[in-house]
C-alpha cells in the first residue's frame, strides 16, 4: 500500500501555489507557476509599454495599479462571478469596490480579451478621452489582436471572429450614421457581434495610412467639442456617410495593413511572492465581497430591454440568495483561518452584508488600534460606522458616527494614498451636509477620479459637484466619457441627463440621442463570450 501511494504521489503533478507577481503597472495574482505567472506579467507589462510609446500618458503622480487574476477554466469563473458564462474568456470591472480584470487562462482568445479590455482601461487615462462610442469599442479591438513576443511586437493583426461577421454580406452591416451614432443595446436592431465588427473596421481603415489617421484625429477632435458625430465625420473625410462605408468594406476586403513597430522594449521587472495560505483560500470570495453593495442599488439597465414583473421578482429571488450564499461562504472561510488578517476583513465584510456593522466592527477591532497602518482594515471599518450613521435616527448621533469614520478614513489614507475608495468614502461623509461642496470636497472627488479615471461613479459624484458651484462646462468634460460608453446604464443614463443639464444652463444646444428601433435580433452567447465587455 505504502509503494501504491508513493507511485501515484510521484505521478499526480504537483499542485501550483497562488502566486502574486508584481510589475511597473500591474498586480497578477495567479494559482500557477512561477514561470507562467512570470511570463504572464512581462506580456502585459509589455503591452503597457507598446501603448505608451503611441499615446504618451502625462501624469504629474504615481497611478495605481491594475489587479488581474488568473481564473482557471469555469470552476473559477464562476467563484469569481456565479453564474458566469464557461466560454467566456474573462471580464473587467471598474464600477465597483475596485477596479479589476480576471482572465479565464484556459480559453485560446484569453489574451485578445486581456489586451481589449486593458485599451479600455488606458484610454480612461488619456489626456482626450471623451472618444464617440464606436472609437471606444473600435481602438479597444483594433489593439486587442496585437502580438506582444519578448521580440517583437505586431499589431492591427486580423481579426477572424470580426471578419466572419463582416463578410457575412453588405446588406447585414449597420447604417455608417447608426454605427457613428448608436450604442450598443442587447434590444436593439443591430447584434453586438455586429457592433464590434464595425467598430473594429472602422477603426483598422483610418489606421491604415498617415492621411486617414490624419482624418480621424481631425473628426475626434470635433465630437470631443461637441459637434455632431455624423457632420464631423463628412466634414473631416470629404466622403458621404454612405461613401465612407463603401471605403471602409473596399479596404476590409483587401490585404490589411499590419505594423511592425521599431521600438525597443526593456525586459519588465517582474517581483514574485507567494500568497499566504489564507489569503489564497479567500481570494476569490475577497473579489466578491467588494463587488456587492450593502444597499442593492437599482438594477443596471440599458434603457430599451423592457422586462415583465415576474422576470424582475424572479430575478430579485435569484440576487438574495446569491447574496446569502456569498455571507455564508465569507463566515465559513474565516472559520477556517481563526485571527488571520484576511479572515477578518472578509468576515467584516460578511456582516456588514448581513447589516450587522456593530460585529463587523467588533471583527475588525484588532486590526484597527491607534497604530494601525491597515488600510483595508480601516476603510473597511469606516464603511461600517457609515452604516450606522444611515441607520441612527439621531442626527448628533450619526454626525459622531461619521466623524469617527472620517478618522479612520485620514489614517488609511495615510496608510495608502492610492485607493480611489477612500477618497470617495470620504466624500460619502461630507455629501448632504450643509456645507457641501467645500474645496475640500472639490479636491477630495479630484483625487479619486484622478486616481480612477475608470470610475463612472467618482465622474459622477465630481460632475455633480461642479454642477452646485455652476462650473457646467467643466462638468460636461468630466461626464463625457461617462456618456459615451458604448454599454447604456445607470450610470450611462445619468451622465446624459446631467450633460443636458449643464448645456442648458451655458445656453447651449442640448443634444437629443435617439434611440435604436426595437427589432428581436440578440447577440449570441458566442459573440457575447468573445466580447466579455
Amino acid at each position: 500500500m505504502a509503494v501504491t501511494a508513493l507511485i501515484l504521489f510521484a505521478a499526480a503533478p504537483a499542485r501550483a501555489e497562488w502566486r502574486k507577481a508584481e510589475t511597473a503597472h500591474f498586480i497578477v495574482y495567479g494559482d500557477t507557476s512561477e514561470r507562467d505567472i512570470r511570463a504572464f506579467a512581462q506580456r502585459i507589462e509589455r503591452f503597457d509599454a507598446f501603448l505608451r510609446a503611441y499615446y504618451p500618458i502625462e501624469t504629474e503622480y504615481e497611478t495605481p495599479k491594475l489587479e488581474i487574476y488568473l481564473a482557471e477554466g469555469s470552476r473559477d469563473m464562476n467563484r469569481v462571478y456565479p453564474g458566469i458564462g464557461g466560454g467566456v474568456a474573462g471580464f473587467y470591472s471598474s464600477n465597483s469596490g475596485r477596479i479589476y480584470a480576471v482572465v479565464n487562462t484556459t480559453v485560446v482568445i484569453g489574451d485578445v480579451v486581456l489586451f481589449h479590455e486593458y485599451a479600455h482601461h488606458f484610454m480612461f487615462q488619456m489626456r482626450s478621452n471623451a472618444y464617440p462610442s464606436w472609437f471606444v469599442e473600435g481602438f479597444a479591438e483594433y489593439y486587442a489582436t496585437a502580438e506582444v513576443r519578448p521580440d517583437r511586437i505586431q499589431f492591427g493583426r486580423h481579426h477572424p471572429g470580426r471578419m466572419d461577421v463582416l463578410n457575412l454580406g453588405a446588406n447585414s452591416w449597420a447604417r455608417m450614421e447608426d454605427v457613428l451614432k448608436w450604442r450598443y443595446t442587447p434590444s436593439g436592431r443591430y447584434p453586438a457581434y455586429l457592433y464590434y465588427a464595425q467598430a473594429w473596421g472602422m477603426t483598422h481603415y483610418f489606421m491604415s495610412t498617415p492621411e486617414r489617421t490624419r482624418m480621424l484625429g481631425q473628426y475626434l477632435a470635433a465630437v470631443v467639442r461637441g459637434e455632431d458625430s455624423v457632420a464631423a465625420m463628412q466634414a473631416a473625410t470629404g466622403r458621404t456617410p454612405e461613401e465612407l462605408q463603401n471605403d471602409v468594406r473596399r479596404y476590409l476586403s483587401g490585404s490589411i495593413n499590419i505594423w511592425t513597430p521599431q521600438i525597443t522594449v526593456p525586459e519588465p521587472e517582474v517581483t514574485i511572492a507567494t500568497l499566504p495560505r489564507a489569503e489564497a483560500d479567500m481570494i476569490w470570495l475577497d473579489i466578491r465581497l467588494d463587488n456587492i453593495d450593502v444597499i442593492e442599488l437599482p438594477e443596471e439597465e440599458d434603457g430599451q430591454t423592457r422586462k415583465s414583473e415576474a422576470q424582475k421578482a424572479r430575478e430579485a429571488r435569484e440576487r438574495a440568495e446569491m447574496r446569502a450564499d456569498l455571507i455564508r461562504d465569507a463566515h465559513a472561510a474565516a472559520a477556517r483561518h481563526p485571527g488571520d488578517r484576511m479572515a477578518r476583513l472578509v468576515d467584516a465584510r460578511a456582516y456588514r452584508l448581513s447589516f450587522d456593522p456593530a460585529a463587523a466592527l467588533t471583527t475588525l477591532e484588532p486590526l484597527v488600534g491607534s497604530d494601525s497602518t491597515d488600510a483595508d482594515a480601516l476603510r473597511v471599518a469606516a464603511w461600517a460606522l457609515l452604516d450606522q450613521a444611515g441607520k441612527e435616527t439621531d442626527p448628533e448621533a450619526a454626525l459622531r458616527l461619521k466623524r469617527r469614520a472620517s478618522g479612520f478614513l485620514a489614517r488609511s489614507m495615510d496608510a495608502d494614498p492610492m485607493d480611489f475608495r477612500t477618497y470617495l468614502s470620504l466624500n460619502d461623509v461630507r455629501r448632504g451636509l450643509a456645507s457641501y461642496p467645500t474645496e475640500n470636497d472639490f479636491a477630495t472627488l479630484q483625487a479619486a477620479v484622478g486616481l480612477a479615471p475608470q470610475s463612472f461613479e467618482a465622474r459622477l459624484r465630481l460632475g455633480e459637484a461642479l454642477m452646485s458651484r455652476g462650473q457646467n462646462a467643466e462638468a460636461v468634460v468630466i461626464l463625457l466619457p461617462v456618456s459615451n460608453s458604448p454599454h447604456r446604464s445607470i450610470y450611462t443614463r445619468r451622465a446624459r441627463e446631467m450633460i443636458a443639464a449643464a448645456r442648458q444652463a451655458q445656453g447651449l444646444a442640448v443634444e437629443t440621442f435617439e434611440a435604436p428601433p426595437e427589432d428581436q435580433a440578440e447577440p449570441s452567447v458566442e459573440a457575447e463570450a468573445a466580447t466579455a465587455d
